[in-house]
């Protein structure tokens, strides 16, 4: 199989239908393409610059995406929802899924899917520029409430703006993202955003449900690329635009409380914004599965106001330069194992009743028992 056409959740195969009007707002299509997902393989996923909305779909009848209020599953629907309406069809028939996986379910999908990952895409690196990274998330890490004890960092080679943060700590970023950054200030932002999902357990839990939904509706797919598909659509759908908000406001705490300077942060989301604007495919995906820039922005300054010090902080921008800038990626990367380690111990909640715990496993038999099928047919 193609690594490059599993890896790539922003390639489609076949033209894509013209892009419709906003369905809640009308407002026209902007420049930027929009990605695809397993949510309709053969529709584009965009997001209105105007109101932030998501929709999918071609003219004639384009369908809103919302976030499911029980599952925390993307769904599609051609109606305008209220916020209390915010339910997937599977939710208001009452199957509703336990509130949070088990650790140790996460912890085997998780071992699934990096194992397909390793198959399916290129990581790179060198020691010196492993170990900068890993630095700086676990000084990152150390100030983001209930992170996983263990972070690390590793690097896709893909030139589009796609990050990933795996249950057990792991954070993968692309090469596009990190030569995207200016200084380590913008880093430490970014990586406190992704542990965030790390630690609230939206990660576990989107991972778990997304990737058990991803194999049901892709039976005739192998197993392997079922879970490179589920990887695909957590990169391109994030994870709700509440959700994407507290991880912004969490991360923007980590950057004060590590003494670096915060217009960093608001000068990353301006330049991503740029990007927006000029309709750059790099930005597509990242554009997609968070609010708009200019409403992250807003947002941030707002918690800023009144808070900026007299002397601003630091932004170690020589120090990030010499250590991941351009130059050193310019270099011949090396291929690495992108997951040496095996995922050990995920943090979620504890389940409350033991009810929950089996009817996650009963659903994790259910799924290896049809990709093992899958495997001998």
């Amino acid at each position: 199989m193609d690594r490059r056409a599993v890896a790539a959740p922003g390639a489609v195969g076949p033209a894509p239908a013209p892009a419709a009007a906003c369905p809640r707002c009308g407002e026209p299509p902007g420049v930027l393409p929009g990605v695809s997902c397993s949510l309709a393989p053969s529709e584009i996923l965009r997001r209105c610059a105007r109101c932030g909305t998501r929709s999918i779909g071609g003219v004639g009848e384009p369908k809103l995406v919302f976030e499911c209020s029980e599952c925390g599953l993307p769904f599609a629907s051609t109606e305008l929802l209220p916020h209390r309406a915010h339910r997937c069809a599977d939710c208001r028939g009452g199957k509703v899924p336990a509130d949070l996986p088990d650790s140790r379910l996460a912890a085997a999908i998780e071992r699934e899917m990096t194992v397909a990952l390793e198959r399916q895409w290129r990581f790179v690196g060198t020691p010196a520029l492993a170990a900068y990274l890993d630095t700086v998330a676990r000084q990152v890490g150390a100030r983001i409430e209930g992170a996983p004890e263990t972070v690390r960092v590793v690097l896709l080679e893909e030139g589009a703006l796609r990050t990933l943060a795996l249950p057990s700590g792991t954070l993968v970023l692309s090469l596009g993202t990190l030569l995207f950054l200016e200084d380590e200030a913008e880093l430490a932002f970014l990586l406190a955003h992704e542990l965030t999902h790390a630690a609230c357990a939206d990660a576990a839990t989107r991972l778990v449900r997304m990737g058990f939904d991803v194999l049901a509706r892709d039976g005739g797919e192998s197993a392997e690329a079922g879970w490179c598909r589920a990887a695909n659509d957590l990169v391109a759908l994030g994870y709700g635009r509440h959700r994407e908000r507290d991880a912004d406001a969490r991360g923007l705490e980590a950057v004060l409380a590590l003494g670096y300077d915060p217009e960093s942060v608001l000068r990353y989301l301006g330049r991503l914004q740029q990007m927006v604007d000029r309709g750059d495919p790099r930005a597509a995906e990242i554009a997609v599965a968070h609010p708009t820039a200019v409403d992250r922005t807003r947002r941030l300054e707002k918690a800023l106001f009144g808070r900026m010090a007299q002397r601003p902080g630091r932004v170690n921008r020589e120090v990030f330069r010499r250590a991941a800038g351009h130059g050193v990626l310019a270099t011949r990367l090396e291929r690495v194992r992108g997951f040496v380690e095996a995922p050990a111990a995920i943090a979620v909640a504890p389940r409350s009743t033991a009810l929950r715990i089996m009817a996650w496993l009963a659903a994790a038999i259910v799924v290896a028992a049809a990709a093992l099928w899958w495997a001998v047919r």
